[in-house]
């Protein structure tokens, strides 16, 4: 009897085993993919950062005499990205509060699953519109001729960003317990102290986190930005005037990149900036993992 209780036991022992071992296997193949992303870039952009005088983080980019300026497609990128998060992070939290706080469940699921179909959609799909509507009324309501502009890119990356920042925030509040809540409101609190005071102390790790996530999402949009912001390869001038042309890391990427020679300075200094973007999204995503495990240990 004991011998066949003994068998049994590693006979189910060994299908979790199997599932273990295969769970290892695959995170340490993830490491070792993005280490050779990584090492990859690092390789490439060393024509480059072998070189002199190649003006990396001045503002003129002139592949033909050998500068090779990024401070214009960083700041681009970081501009477009605090444009989209402005117009994101308010309106999404507002959104998540509201379908989290006071509707049925029914209907909270059936938005959120609208919502979640925005993911969905192709990113060119995004700008064709961005082409076809949002530049027009952008420089009808800014009496501009164009509206191919840094303020447009932002508008339509924040629509981009909207629904996963919206969905990680919702599920951020949604999973505070409900004791909190019910403990608050036998202490005669309202609704909005409840959740000022209760529910947004125990969900701004989640909702952070869903942020810092929604800015790397937003960092790495090629096609959409590419078509609206009017890719010109300067600061905007005044410096944070939003209705100036500009860059961003990923339209001078999708541009450049199939005119550059493989192994050449100008192809190095693509792929260098790719690894500025490629550093920057991985530390916001470790960042916003930090988050997101303070909340689930609250939880």
């Amino acid at each position: 009897m004991s011998t066949l209780l003994l068998s049994q036991s590693k006979s189910l022992s060994r299908p979790k085993d199997a599932v273990k071992v295969y769970c290892q296997i695959s995170a340490m193949l993830s490491v070792l993919i993005v280490a050779i992303i990584l090492g990859t870039l690092l390789l490439q952009s060393g024509p480059v950062l072998s070189l002199k005088d190649t003006g990396l983080f001045t503002t003129e980019w002139n592949p033909d005499t050998g500068q090779y300026g990024m401070v214009p497609m960083v700041f681009g990128s970081v501009f477009v990205m605090s444009i989209a998060i402005l117009i994101a992070g308010p309106l999404g939290l507002m959104t998540a509060i509201y379908i989290s706080e006071t509707r049925s469940s029914r209907l909270r699921r059936f938005i959120k699953s609208a919502l979640e179909l925005l993911t969905g959609i192709p990113s060119i799909v995004y700008g064709l519109i961005g082409v076809a509507y949002l530049n027009v009324w952008v420089a009808d309501a800014f009496d501009l001729q164009s509206g191919r502009i840094i303020l447009t890119a932002g508008i339509l990356l924040g629509i981009m960003v909207l629904p996963t920042f919206l969905t990680l925030a919702e599920d951020a509040i949604s999973s505070v317990p409900l004791k909190f809540r019910e403990n608050a409101k036998s202490l005669g609190l309202y609704r909005h102290e409840v959740f000022k005071q209760v529910i947004v102390p125990q969900a701004k790790a989640g909702i952070a986190g869903a942020g810092l996530l929604a800015i790397g999402r937003a960092l790495g949009e090629t096609m959409a930005v590419m078509l609206v912001i009017g890719s010109l390869d300067r600061l905007p001038s005044p410096l944070f005037n939003p209705l100036s042309s500009g860059q961003t890391i990923t339209s001078k990427l999708g541009r450049e990149i199939g005119e550059s020679a493989f192994g050449s300075v100008h192809f190095s200094a693509l792929v260098f900036m790719s690894l500025i973007l490629v550093s920057i999204t991985i530390t916001l995503t470790l960042i916003s993992q930090y988050f997101l495990l303070r909340k689930n240990s609250r939880v």
